[in-house]
């Protein structure tokens, strides 16, 4: 993966509906995905974790097809969720290839996203989307620490309230082993758009865990990585 960077990728409902139309179902999901797929009672549920799926596969196709590797079939990429609710992934006559690369899935009103990561080279990695204007600023207060509260106060051009919000989410996916609640996540940032996070209580340094977020279409999406 060149630069050991995250690979980021986003699919609209249009370009899920592409896909599925192209492939059928049975070309883009395993069986154990059709399973589960076909389990969910409501049809907003259903476009969203399809919306999952195909983000998680088209990124992980996109990944082997940028290290030259030959790129698997849709449906030869199964990815469930572990006990905590975690996504892991396995590729057909691949067995060692879940060992090195990790995968984190968000979605919202059918758009998925799907991030990445090399674990040697980059670390893990977590990502979260919301729509732009659907958190309010008095909601992230409650999930703000006391210090994140006084630099909010103290600062003259804070990150916005959906920049906090997909950062915490996206750092607690990113670090996911040493936390499980939004409020063991310590934000700190130099500016609007660069946010470092790290996990109260944790041995770690306070940019351990490093934020990118960015605006797209309707959207904001947040990239964390865990070194």
């Amino acid at each position: 993966m060149p630069g050991a960077l995250p690979r980021v990728h986003l699919v609209t409902p249009a370009v899920v509906e592409w896909t599925v139309a192209r492939y059928g179902v049975h070309g883009v999901l395993t069986e154990r995905e059709r399973e589960t797929l076909a389990a969910f009672a409501v049809e907003r549920r259903r476009r969203d974790w399809l919306a999952g799926r195909v983000a998680a596969k088209r990124a992980l196709r996109r990944v082997l097809r940028d290290r030259g590797e030959r790129v698997p079939g849709y449906d030869s990429v199964d990815v469930w969720n572990d006990s905590n609710g975690a996504p892991r992934f396995t590729v057909a006559k691949r067995p060692g290839l879940a060992a090195q690369l990790n995968l984190s899935i968000a979605h919202t009103e059918g758009t998925g996203v799907a991030a990445v990561a090399d674990t040697a080279g980059a670390g893990t990695v977590g990502v979260d989307i919301e729509r732009t204007t659907e958190v309010s600023m008095a909601a992230v207060r409650r999930i703000l620490a006391a210090g994140e509260l006084a630099r909010l106060h103290g600062d003259e051009a804070p990150p916005s309230a959906i920049a906090l919000w997909t950062a915490k989410e996206a750092a607690m996916k990113a670090a996911s082993a040493s936390c499980t609640a939004l409020r063991h996540v310590e934000l700190s940032w130099r500016n609007a758009r660069c946010v470092g996070a790290r996990i109260t209580g944790a041995s770690v340094p306070a940019y351990a865990i490093v934020v990118r977020h960015r605006t797209v279409g309707p959207y904001t999406v947040a990239v964390a990585v865990y070194r």
